[in-house]
């Protein structure tokens, strides 16, 4: 077991879910815009971009709520 200060898990929690608040707006617009290039026949490296952010997105939230339940649960 790791012996970290749980105000270290709870810094660490609360600034992932910040990131993630952060990328859950801009995420979306990436996408939007890279559907928009796709419509008028540019490259589709936007939405690639796009979709990457989401999946990233996604992993940072888990990432965050396992920090908030490891300050929660003393685990």
């Amino acid at each position: 077991m790791e012996n970290q200060d749980p105000k270290k898990n709870l810094r660490k929690g609360i600034n992932l879910m910040g990131i993630t608040l952060t990328m859950l707006i801009f995420s979306p617009l990436v996408i939007n815009i890279g559907f928009k290039a796709q419509q008028k026949g540019d490259i589709n490296f936007i939405l690639y971009i796009g979709i990457a952010l989401a999946i990233g997105t996604i992993i940072l939230f888990a990432l965050g709520i396992r920090s908030l339940l490891k300050h929660l649960f003393r685990d």
